[in-house]
């Protein structure tokens, strides 16, 4: 029994816990195992994961679902903020065809006898390629949190409607994280995004990149067009973060697991958070509001931009490629270590080796699997998505039009546990 000698003084080995664990699963599939005792047999995240057999999970038995607590009604969103996202996706087409105040043009078509040059047949190509990716349907759900976002900061608390230049910044939010799809497609040479293939699969990535550019060039003209130099400048620092936050992820060389999770959490700040405060804050200072509440619709922003990136880490492992909309595991295979695995890390100091190579020899991304599903690490990571959300929700009272709309802020915030995709 050489395997059930301790790696060290403090930690049993990865299979001794593996070797344990399948005795309790089977001593559990039988009945014969007590309520108390559950961690024993599928680990300390038994209560939030459910694994579909009783034995430690292989790549192809890996398709966990979360726990669902008992299903909440949905709250419906306010009329006016339905009307602003049933108008909103063709109205971006309508910014990527004309000017920059040409927010109102639907669809883009050729004119009535256009004499076609080498010019306008590029711009009607791209404009092409830059629909593909608005016609798939997003949840638009970060123009949803700037649209409510901007109902709760308004000083009218009778006044159902968001001004135009809000609407502006709900727009330019949404465009700015399409071309940002777009350029990460390239970058982790991604074939396919909610189930459909990516531009760069379609069109390769010279023109994927160009595509990219194209609808952050637009989305610069219409947040231009606000007029407002304080706002232009906050909306910018989304795009400097963005790319600062893909230099982060590309060169993470930290051999600490504290100094690890730390750059994890500022890259995820930059690459996701930062779209949902500065938006948040854009349109607080689009109400009127002074710097208190400017700074708490930005912290809301933050908390819940930092809760949906550790879900969206938490369901690479846990949900099924089909609902995902991509293949499960995608961060493991690009070498990226997310928070899931950072958190099993502690646990299994094996693990430090693989995130240092980046997963890159053969069966890494096996193993971190196996590492994180025998761990605590998905359980702390919905813990750590919790605090935040419940952070932004707590924030929600000090908005000056809370009490009209404070309750919709509160379940976007929440409703972030329940996702499954």
């Amino acid at each position: 029994m050489d395997f059930l000698k301790r790696c060290n003084g403090s930690t049993l080995c990865y299979f001794t816990k593996r070797c344990q664990r399948a005795c309790f699963s089977a001593l559990a599939y039988k009945g014969l195992l007590p309520e108390s005792m559950m961690d024993l047999a599928y680990g300390s995240t038994s209560h939030t994961v459910r694994r579909i057999a009783p034995q430690i999970p292989s790549r192809r038995s890996c398709t966990t679902t979360l726990i669902q607590e008992q299903p909440k009604s949905k709250r419906e969103l306010p009329q006016f903020v339905q009307q602003h996202l049933d108008r909103l996706q063709l109205e971006v087409t309508g910014a990527l065809a004309g000017t920059a105040n040409d927010v109102i043009s639907f669809g883009v078509h050729r004119p009535a006898g256009a004499v076609e040059t080498p010019s306008n047949k590029i711009s009607f190509e791209l404009q092409e390629m830059a629909k593909y990716y608005f016609s798939q349907g997003g949840k638009l759900y970060r123009p949803t949190v700037a649209l409510l976002m901007a109902a709760s900061c308004s000083h009218d608390r009778m006044l159902e409607t968001v001004s135009e230049n809000q609407y502006k910044i709900a727009v330019v939010s949404e465009m700015i994280h399409t071309a940002s799809l777009v350029h990460d497609d390239v970058i982790d040479e991604s074939d396919t995004r909610r189930n459909r293939p990516t531009v760069n699969a379609l069109w390769g990535n010279k023109m994927a990149v160009l595509v990219g550019d194209y609808i952050l060039a637009k989305a610069t003209q219409l947040l231009c067009s606000i007029g407002n130099a304080q706002v232009v400048s906050i909306m910018a620092q989304i795009i400097e973060d963005l790319v600062k936050g893909e230099f982060m992820q590309m060169g993470v060389r930290d051999s600490s697991s504290e100094a690890r999770f730390l750059h994890y959490m500022q890259k995820t700040y930059k690459k996701t958070a930062s779209l949902f405060a500065n938006s948040c804050k854009s349109v607080a200072v689009l109400a009127g509001c002074n710097e208190n509440i400017q700074r708490t619709a930005f912290e809301y922003g933050k908390n819940l931009g930092m809760a949906f990136q550790l879900i969206d880490d938490l369901l690479d492992f846990v949900a099924q490629s089909a609902t995902l909309g991509k293949p499960a595991g995608a961060d493991l295979k690009l070498g990226l270590a997310t928070a899931p695995v950072l958190f099993a890390a502690r646990e299994y100091p094996e693990l430090d080796r693989l995130i240092l190579r980046r997963f890159s020899e053969s069966n890494d991304v096996q193993k971190a699997w196996d590492f994180v599903l025998n761990s605590d690490g998905l359980r702390q990571t919905r813990q750590l998505a919790r605090q935040h959300c419940e952070e932004a929700a707590r924030l929600i009272a000090f908005l000056p039009n809370s009490a009209h709309f404070g309750e919709h802020l509160t379940d976007l915030a929440m409703s972030q546990l329940d996702r499954e995709h």
